[in-house]
């Protein structure tokens, strides 16, 4: 009923009286409606749908991917047809025997071990010769190993470089010395990425993370406290918007405020500590919190903060290095604060890394990015995996 009609006919009185009448219709009505009804309003309400972003370099959509084929004479990358969806790992001896280079990301780094290890072992069933140097997870050094293994004329390179904000520095030398390159984790200009499916790796913990979330607490009043270091490359970032998102897809979306960041550059459990034990401090409202970053080090760090705390929060890893499967295996979700981590298998990356050098090498496309598949593994699962 409109308001012309209210105007002037009915009284003071008579107008509360109609419109407290017009409020009990409509609160009727409303629940007039079936249970079902009600939980469709509701779930449609909280109900989280990701969207994924595509065009980023190192976390390329399937759609996206192309094959590439190296230009010896050129020293580039050109785009060849064919399905670059899928890549067979090819690691039979060459014909012709090269010199390999690898640049390693950070030579003591739990995750990076087994991929330094991995590499070293084919080359020498291959009869491969390969140089070696550490880029200490600096960037200074990270340029400072390209020159040294460009001046030395390798035929191949592994770019382990993890320091996203001097990619294009050390491209510049391979690239001028014609070197075909594949590079781990950290997406770099013409040369081959290999590694993390950044994004779905966030999702694969993040879902686990919330139904954790579900079964302990009924997704209420969840927090989400991520590590983040934006120098290891905007793909590896992925993996934070995957897990905020994965844990969302379970426990329905979560308000703005709830989803906080901050940043963990040192690549160390001493560090996370120290961070996160700063953001539980500036936030005693957060009830039940559910924590990720890049890898399984800062991870740890975050559930000793967890524990020390006494608060009521879960760290989950990304990568299942040495430390990451310590720590699942060392006890239970409940004591240790450490819910699992996803694993990326860096004990499988040099079997990918050579085989790429190897099709390359021998004038074979290859796609331009080749992404691992990952799975969570807990307290319960780890020894599927891991002895």
């Amino acid at each position: 009923m409109s308001n012309q009609i209210f105007r002037g006919v009915l009284t003071s009185r008579a107008r509360l009286i109609a419109v407290l009448g017009i409020s009990a219709l409509l609160l009727s009505a409303c629940s007039s409606g079936s249970t079902d009804e009600n939980a469709a309003s509701t779930e449609e309400a909280t109900t989280f749908t990701p969207v994924l972003k595509g065009g980023v370099a190192g976390a390329l959509l399937p759609e996206e991917l192309n094959l590439w084929k190296y230009d010896f004479k050129t020293g580039k990358y050109s785009p060849e047809e064919g399905d670059a969806k899928s890549y067979v790992v090819n690691l039979v001896k060459p014909d012709k025997t090269f010199t390999l280079a690898h640049m390693d990301g950070w030579a003591t780094n739990p995750f990076a071990i087994p991929i330094t290890k991995g590499i070293a072992k084919l080359a020498k069933d291959l009869g491969l010769k390969l140089i070696y140097c550490d880029a200490e997870f600096k960037p200074e050094k990270a340029v400072s190993c390209a020159e040294i293994l460009a001046s030395q004329k390798p035929d191949f390179v592994i770019a382990g470089n993890w320091q996203g904000s001097v990619a294009t520095a050390i491209m510049a030398i391979f690239d001028k010395a014609k070197i075909p390159a594949v590079s781990i984790d950290v997406s770099h200009p013409n040369a081959v990425f290999f590694g993390a499916n950044n994004y779905s790796s966030g999702v694969v913990g993040g879902k686990a993370a919330g139904e954790y979330a579900k079964a302990e607490w009924g997704c209420k009043d969840v927090w989400v406290f991520m590590g983040e270091n934006l120098e290891e490359g905007e793909a590896a970032d992925f993996r934070l918007t995957g897990f905020a998102d994965g844990i969302q897809e379970v426990c329905g979306a979560l308000p703005s405020d709830r989803i906080n960041r901050m940043r963990l550059a040192a690549g160390t459990a001493d560090q996370a500590i120290t961070v996160t034990t700063d953001w539980l401090t500036a936030h005693p409202e957060a009830t039940h919190i559910l924590s990720v970053t890049i890898d399984d080090e800062r991870a740890s760090g975050m559930a000793k903060a967890f524990v020390a705390s006494k608060r009521d929060g879960m760290a989950i890893g990304q990568g299942c290095d040495t430390v990451g499967i310590a720590n699942v295996k060392l006890a239970p979700a409940a004591e240790n604060r450490f819910l699992g981590c996803v694993a990326y298998f860096p004990e499988k990356y040099g079997d990918y890394l050579v085989s790429v050098a190897l099709d390359v090498m021998a004038g074979k496309a290859v796609p331009n990015e080749i992404h691992m598949e990952h799975v969570f593994l807990d307290h319960e699962t780890i020894g599927t995996y891991y002895k």
